[in-house]
């Protein structure tokens, strides 16, 4: 089979951006009805990130810019379900799904980057996750606490927890590196004696 053309490639990733929002908008178009208007700031920010995203796979090929076009689309997205009821959240549940958003891009912009996934990426995407979820949580009521309440009473406690967790990981990584899969390549580039303090 002969290789496809990178000009023709692009092409193709452009058309597949395309069909894919105008499904999303189909979707939302359906789920609002035809009498309703579609929500434009939502869509705009949405088609901005497709934008971005697609200039990172294409022209600049800048990890930073790969996660702001995920990120920017996925929030357009999810504002655009959010105002035309696909998703059963309201406005103000948008700032936990933008958290939850930012470890999801996070993640993909380590596979963007690495072609892998590295632990450099993987620990701080499952932290912001976690939160991501608690704040959902506090946000759709799950939680009958309030936040600030339960901040106020559990938050000195939960510093000495995740710092213990992090001084954990360390540990476990100097003297447990098997476990860590990723980690021989991530610390490729130390010294003979930064090696050997890690394990190495």
């Amino acid at each position: 089979m002969k290789k496809i053309t990178v000009p023709v490639l692009n092409l193709l990733l452009a058309a597949g951006v395309l069909l894919i929002i105008a499904g999303l908008l189909l979707i939302s178009r359906f789920s609002a009805g035809f009498g309703v208007a579609l929500p434009v700031g939502s869509i705009t920010t949405m088609i901005f990130g497709a934008v971005i995203f697609y200039v990172a796979m294409t022209l600049v090929h800048w990890a930073v810019f790969f996660f702001l076009g995920l990120l920017v689309f996925f929030m357009g997205l999810c504002m655009t379900f959010v105002f035309t009821n696909v998703l059963p959240f309201g406005p103000e549940h948008l700032w936990p799904i933008a958290v939850l958003l930012c470890g999801i891009c996070l993640l993909l912009t380590c596979v963007f980057k690495h072609r892998k996934v590295r632990g450099v990426y993987f620990f701080p995407t499952v932290l912001i996750e976690v939160l991501g979820g608690v704040f959902l949580l506090f946000s759709t009521k799950v939680i009958k606490v309030s936040l600030l309440v339960f901040i106020a009473k559990w938050g000195p406690l939960l510093l000495v927890l995740s710092g213990a967790a992090l001084v954990g990981i360390f540990f476990w990584q100097r003297n447990f590196n098997d476990f860590f899969p990723y980690d021989k390549d991530e610390l490729s580039d130390l010294t003979d004696e930064e090696r050997e303090f890690y394990g190495e």
